[in-house]
């Protein structure tokens, strides 16, 4: 991995002013308290951790705090962890007495291990400069260079995995063992079997992952002939193509008005199925364990395919058939392939 000279000197600095340790991770100690830090803009990076927490959990005596941007916070507010620390960080660049607040909570908490839980191949600056300055008697994260960092460092790799599993071998890394965890939210509802089925159709996406909007209208129209409910969904950033849904609905089409994150998993729950390009929300469907088309175009499809049942990722680099989208979405209905 390669450095930006304003990144060598920040790990440069930290190295001066925290020298790694050596000494023996216990984590079979009573009340051993874990610090995941996950400093991500993007919605789908926060969600992939779930197997890596649920894996964490297993273990006897752990407790974990998670570290992420606060506008995460009400989505992951009911996954196993045992408290949230919302990270605030444009706040902190006109008020840095909060982030001076932060560090001294933590400080204060004493942990016995925060993990950097940047990806394999992007590293989160403000995530490590978190992690080190945690106070926390142990630091871990991914091997960045030949210079260490952290005390305990995983050695990188080059194969495609799915996200997932690189956080389970991030942290089987960390506690020198092999940690499994399901990658979806705990306890989340079944989609009503006797109910008529409604199709979720997510049009965002960012950049050129986005599929086009009229792709979209036309599998809502294919599905309404068959008498398929759908609802088309638009995140903040796709505002200016609500005007353009309004008018082109299929006839058993709706548009689901602009929701809050912390209300997306009650919407979600709803869907029999899911069609998204690689989004967050494509994320956040199939870790609901809602069966979900996804159409990736200018991403890692075995990296961030969606793994539940009856799910499919669809490569659409050089286009996708309509009707191939069609029929997957009306298999799903079919075999009702909803979550057990």
């Amino acid at each position: 991995m390669h450095f930006s000279p304003t990144k060598k000197s920040v790990f440069g600095l930290l190295r001066l002013l925290r020298k790694p340790s050596d000494r023996d991770l216990d984590s079979n100690k009573s009340g051993f308290r874990v610090l995941l830090v996950k400093q991500s803009e993007r919605m789908g990076n926060i969600i992939l951790l779930n197997s890596a927490i649920n894996a964490i959990k297993n273990l006897p005596s752990v407790t974990i705090d998670l570290m992420l941007p606060a506008a995460f916070e009400p989505l992951m507010r009911d996954i196993r962890v045992d408290n949230i620390i919302s990270i605030e960080k444009r706040a902190y660049i006109t008020r840095p007495w909060k982030l001076i607040s932060l560090l001294r909570s933590l400080r204060k908490t004493g942990y016995d291990l925060a993990i950097d839980c940047s990806d394999v191949n992007s590293l989160s600056l403000t995530g490590a400069v978190y992690t080190l300055l945690s106070g926390s008697k142990r630091t871990a994260g991914w091997r960045m260079d030949a210079n260490r960092v952290f005390d305990i460092e995983v050695p990188r790799y080059d194969n495609t995995i799915h996200a997932g599993e690189m956080y389970l071998r991030l942290i089987s890394g960390v506690f020198n063992q092999r940690l499994d965890g399901e990658p979806y939210f705990p306890d989340t509802p079944a989609a009503l079997v006797n109910t008529i089925p409604i199709v979720g159709i997510n049009c965002g996406g960012r950049g050129p992952k986005k599929w086009d909007l009229e792709n979209f209208l036309q599998i809502g129209n294919m599905l309404s002939v068959k008498g398929i409910k759908t609802e088309f969904i638009l995140g903040p950033d796709e505002e200016e193509s609500r005007s353009f849904l309004e008018k082109h609905l299929p006839k058993r089409g709706a548009l689901i008005p602009l929701t809050q994150i912390a209300d997306l998993k009650d919407l979600f729950c709803r869907y029999a199925a899911f069609v998204s390009s690689d989004t967050g929300p494509m994320h956040l469907a199939w870790s609901l364990r809602i069966p979900t088309v996804a159409i990736f175009i200018d991403s890692e499809i075995e990296k961030f395919k969606p793994l539940s049942s009856g799910s499919v990722a669809l490569d659409a680099r050089d286009g996708v058939d309509l009707q191939t989208v069609f029929d997957h979405v009306t298999r799903i209905i079919k075999t009702r392939e909803v979550p057990a």
